[in-house]
C-alpha cells in the first residue's frame, strides 16, 4: 500500500480486490468502513529529570503496630510500618515490615533496611554470625540489597 494523498483510494481498491478473492464477487459501489485501525509509532521523549529527596531522618517514626512474626523457629515481636509515612533516610534493623498498597516487605532479623533519596528500600542481609549495622541512605554498601 503507498502513501500520501491517494494512499486511502489505494487501500479502498486493495480492499475490493482482497473481498473478491475471498467471496468471488465485489461491490465498488458500495462504501467501505475501517472499523479497526492498528498503528505503531516511535519517537524520542525528553528524559524525566527526578530530584533525590533530601535524607531528613534516621528515625522511622512510631510503627502503625506490633505484631509476632515467626523467622527461623522463633517469634518475633516486629514492628509494622506504612511505607509512604517513611521519611527518606528511615533505618531499620530487622525484624520490621513495610507495607504498602502493592506489595509488603519484610526485613528478616539481623538484617538492616533504609529508605534512601529516591525511596527505594535497601536491605543488607546479614548472616548469624554477623552484627548487623545501621545502614544510612548515603551509605553504598546497601547496594547489593533491593
Amino acid at each position: 500500500m503507498g502513501s500520501g494523498p491517494n494512499a486511502l483510494n489505494e487501500a479502498v481498491q486493495l480492499f475490493h480486490e482482497e473481498h473478491e478473492k475471498q467471496y468471488a464477487f465485489r461491490q465498488d459501489d458500495t462504501p467501505v468502513e475501517i472499523y479497526q485501525l492498528h498503528l505503531k509509532a516511535l519517537g524520542k521523549t525528553p528524559k524525566p529529570a527526578f530530584k533525590p529527596t533530601p535524607v531528613s531522618s534516621q528515625d522511622p517514626g512510631e510503627p502503625i503496630e506490633t505484631r509476632d512474626v515467626f523467622f527461623d523457629g522463633q517469634w518475633y515481636s516486629t514492628p509494622v510500618y506504612q511505607r509512604e509515612n517513611l521519611p527518606s533516610g528511615a533505618a531499620f534493623i530487622g525484624p520490621a515490615i513495610l507495607n504498602q498498597i502493592d506489595s509488603t516487605t519484610v526485613i528478616p532479623p539481623n538484617s538492616s533496611a533504609v529508605i534512601d533519596e529516591w525511596f527505594n528500600i535497601r536491605i543488607a542481609l546479614t548472616t548469624e554470625a554477623e552484627e548487623p549495622a545501621l545502614a544510612s541512605a548515603a551509605d553504598d554498601s546497601t547496594q547489593n540489597g533491593l
